[in-house]
C-alpha cells in the first residue's frame, strides 16, 4: 500500500501551553478545523473529558464523510499524538501527530500525518498529499486565530448553481505563490484605485478578483487579474488592461470574514461538487467583494466565490 508522510509548520504568537491545550481539546476543533466549515449540520460527539489519553472525537455528514480520533499520547506541552480512522468516503487508518516548541515568544506547531492509502487508490496519494497539505495550512491559521482570540472569523453558505452572464473587467494581471497571494493582491488592489484615481474617470462596478486557469496548485503558481467589474463598455483607465470572462454556471460560496481564509471557501466549494456530483471546469474562478476593508471590520468582510462547473 502506498505510503504518505504530510506535514506543515506554522508559528503562533502564544505560549507552547496555550497552543497545547487548545489542541489536545477536542471541543476546539469543531472551531478551528479545515473540514468541518463547508457542512452545515455535521454530526460530531465528543467524549466527556475531551483533554486526555483515550478522549474521542467523532464525526459524520454529508460533505466530510464519516471518521473518529482518539487521544494516544499527551506529553504537555510539547508532543500530541492522535489515533485517526476513516469509515466514509473509504475505510483508512493513521497516525497524526504535532509536535510543539517555543521559538523566542512564539511557538512553532508541525501537524503531522502518517498512514498508507488502500491499494487501489494508489494513483490517489500526491493530489491527496496536496490538498491535506493545503488543509492543514487553512488549520493551522484558524488555530493560530483562536487561539489568540477564542473564535475564528470564517463563515461559508452555500448559496448554489447559478449563471453569471459575461464579464468585462478593467483591472492589472499578476502571478505569484500561494504563500504570498494576500500582500501582493493587496498591492495590486492599490495600484488599480490609484490609476483609477489618476485617470479622473468614473469607473462604476463591484470589486472582483479572476483566478486564471493557468493557476497550478501543485507547484503553488497563482496567475490572477484584480479589478473592477463594470458594465458600462464606453469606459477605459490608462493602465488598466480590459479582460472579458465568458457568460458560465457557477457554484456560489459566499465566505465572511478574513480574507486570510478564503481558502476555506475554494474548499467547501470543491468538497460541495464532489458531493453534488458536479463536475468543476476550467475556467476562471471570481472572487466578489461586496464591502470594502477600509470601512468594514475583518469579521464582517464578505467575499462571494464562484467556481465555474460544467453544463
Amino acid at each position: 500500500m502506498p505510503a504518505f508522510h504530510i506535514q506543515r509548520t506554522h508559528r503562533i504568537a502564544a505560549s507552547a501551553e496555550q497552543v497545547f491545550d487548545a489542541i489536545a481539546d477536542f471541543r476546539t476543533w469543531t472551531t478551528w478545523s479545515p473540514w468541518l466549515k463547508i457542512d452545515p449540520d455535521p454530526t460530531v460527539t465528543i467524549s466527556t473529558d475531551p483533554s486526555s489519553v483515550g478522549s474521542t472525537y467523532d464525526w459524520q455528514g454529508d460533505l466530510v464523510g464519516q471518521g473518529g480520533m482518539k487521544h494516544r499520547w499527551l506529553d504537555r506541552p510539547r508532543k500530541i499524538e492522535i489515533d485517526l480512522h476513516f469509515i466514509k468516503p473509504f475505510k483508512s487508518q493513521s497516525e497524526v501527530r504535532f509536535d510543539i516548541r517555543s521559538v523566542g515568544d512564539e511557538t512553532e506547531v508541525t501537524w503531522h500525518m502518517i498512514g498508507k492509502l488502500p491499494w487501489f487508490l494508489f494513483w490517489m496519494k500526491s493530489s491527496m498529499e496536496m490538498f491535506v497539505g493545503m488543509d492543514y495550512e487553512r488549520g493551522l491559521q484558524m488555530l493560530a486565530e483562536y487561539v489568540k482570540t477564542g473564535t475564528v472569523t470564517s463563515k461559508l453558505d452555500v448559496q448554489g448553481v447559478q449563471s453569471l452572464d459575461r464579464l468585462r473587467v478593467l483591472g492589472i494581471r499578476e502571478s505569484c505563490s500561494m504563500d504570498d497571494i494576500g500582500p501582493v493582491m493587496e498591492k495590486v488592489f492599490e495600484k488599480v484605485h490609484q490609476r483609477i484615481a489618476a485617470s479622473g474617470v468614473n469607473v462604476p462596478g463591484n470589486m472582483i478578483s479572476v483566478y486564471h486557469p493557468t493557476c497550478d496548485l501543485k507547484t503553488r503558481y497563482f496567475d490572477f487579474t484584480c479589478g473592477i467589474e463594470t458594465t458600462d463598455t464606453d469606459v477605459t483607465v490608462d493602465g488598466l488592461d480590459e479582460l472579458t470572462v465568458d457568460a458560465g454556471r457557477y457554484l456560489k460560496v459566499r465566505h465572511t470574514g478574513r480574507y486570510q481564509h478564503l481558502g476555506n471557501a475554494w474548499s467547501g466549494a470543491a468538497q460541495y461538487c464532489q458531493y453534488k456530483k458536479l463536475k468543476m471546469a476550467k475556467e476562471p474562478g471570481l472572487e466578489f467583494y461586496p464591502n470594502s476593508p477600509q470601512d468594514t471590520d475583518p469579521a464582517d468582510l464578505i467575499t462571494d466565490v464562484y467556481m465555474a462547473i460544467k453544463g
